[in-house]
């Protein structure tokens, strides 16, 4: 039997659903209201993000604790030109989300910046310079 790869789900274990979900949703993804522990929403290109309760997973892996630190994850979005990663940079660090990377030019061509997520995850924000 041959199987094939369908998707990708990058999965965001939060302490608090709803604030990871506004979180993102500065970032301009559509995702429904929680109703639950879980929700998710599709993105571009066919893959999906979810964000579950750290109760889920604890409830699916038995002895699993919530990380102490930052995870080893970074998920990164891509914008359509520099100055929206700027703006992107002010919207999510005046909404108090810790910019750990200022926006600069990058040596590999690119506008690029880094804040993280109510839960410490790495959301790296790029655009390709003219």
């Amino acid at each position: 039997m041959t199987s094939s790869l369908h998707s990708v789900v990058v999965e965001i274990v939060a302490r608090d659903v709803a604030r990871s979900v506004d979180f993102y949703r500065l970032l301009g993804l559509d995702i429904p209201d929680p109703d639950g522990p879980h929700v998710e929403v599709a993105l571009p290109g066919g893959n999906r993000l979810a964000v579950d309760a750290e109760e889920v997973i604890a409830g699916m892996h038995a002895g699993w604790t919530p990380p102490t630190g930052p995870g080893r994850v970074a998920i990164a979005f891509e914008f359509d030109a520099p100055r929206a990663v700027d703006a992107m940079f002010e919207t999510l660090t005046g909404a108090g989300h810790p910019g750990t990377l200022a926006p600069h030019d990058a040596p590999w061509g690119q506008r690029y910046a880094t804040v993280e997520d109510p839960d410490g995850t790495s959301v790296d924000l790029f655009a390709t310079l003219p």
